[in-house]
């Protein structure tokens, strides 16, 4: 019988050593991809207590829906997360100009120049404003490559792509798989718009997404030292979507999108919010103007053009 026991207690011992070891490691990758804090080597939290944290916030589904590169945000799997009411203050974040003044040499010597540039205002453009711009996102960049009109520009986009795929090969770009960060650096470019957002509304925090996406700027900025960046906030979803629905919410939406907008520095990275156009109304996307309560119908992705080519910034030669 003691022997039963001591067998019993010795295959228990084995499996808690094993699943602390096993937890360990899924916490040590969860903050390194979605809790990472100041640097991808500090973290808020020890990896057994992200463990658990992401386990609450279901990362593991967000994890395995990430498998398959190919799914439509309309099929996605609501993942059930809580919207933090207890969200920084915007005014509190550390502004971009100060995360870049932190570097070291020219990045450095490059902020402070930056901080004495003049500020630019948006105007007005047309079609052509476009023929050196690049615009990076998911589906909804998708339908604004198919029928938006803008046949001049580069369109980095696949359905489903999200802020934590910057840097993996799931762009097709010049017949050849690559990520966008590899893009790039590659290629330059005068301006870059990006808009990523509504796939990562069911992981983490609206803070561990502006963290992640804050990171992604930062590079594009650096990969990118000419270019105007342009932060497009992430248009919402029906108000009956976002009621049905426990983590696709305009209010995680919004939480979110005030995050990121912090980034602007409105000298050559500007925020432009789509939800003050047209196509939304009271704080969410009017119902006629889409087909599944997520995506605009393509009739109307008109309305998203004029609007980005109401808020162009202009530089002249020698500012640029």
């Amino acid at each position: 019988m003691r022997e039963i026991n001591r067998r019993k207690y010795s295959a228990l011992l084995i499996l808690i050593t094993v699943s602390t070891v096993l937890f360990s490691i899924l916490g040590h990758y969860w903050n390194l991809r979605y809790y990472k804090g100041e640097n991808r080597y500090t973290f808020s939290s020890p990896p057994l207590a992200t463990a658990m944290r992401g386990i609450h916030d279901r990362l593991y589904a967000a994890d395995l829906s990430s498998l398959n590169t190919d799914y439509a945000v309309d099929n996605l799997t609501v993942l059930s997360t809580s919207v933090r009411s207890d969200l920084a203050d915007p005014a509190a974040q550390t502004p971009l100009a100060d995360v870049l003044a932190s570097l070291s040499g020219q990045a450095a010597n490059a902020a402070i120049q930056q901080e004495e540039a003049q500020t630019y205002a948006f105007e007005t453009a047309t079609d052509d404003y476009f023929a050196d711009a690049c615009f990076i996102g998911d589906s909804r960049t998708v339908g604004i490559s198919q029928y938006a009109g803008i046949d001049n520009a580069t369109f980095l986009c696949k359905t489903s792509l999200s802020i934590f795929d910057y840097d993996k090969p799931k762009i097709t770009y010049e017949n050849a798989k690559m990520s966008v960060h590899d893009v790039l650096s590659q290629q330059q470019f005068a301006k870059i718009y990006l808009m990523v957002g509504i796939n990562e509304c069911g992981t983490g925090t609206p803070e561990s997404f502006y963290e992640n996406y804050r990171d992604v700027v930062l590079d594009i900025r650096k990969l990118q030292p000419d270019a105007l960046i342009f932060i497009q906030a992430n248009l919402y979803v029906t108000k009956q979507k976002s009621d049905e629905s426990d983590s696709i919410t305009n209010e995680n939406i919004a939480a979110r999108n005030a995050l990121i907008a912090t980034l602007a520095n409105e000298k050559d990275i500007f925020y432009i919010d789509i939800n003050e156009s047209s196509l939304c109304s009271d704080g969410a996307l009017v119902s006629d103007y889409t087909w599944d309560q997520v995506h605009v119908k393509a009739q109307y992705y008109t309305i998203w053009k004029d609007f980005l080519l109401e808020h162009a910034i202009f530089k002249t030669d020698q500012e640029a």
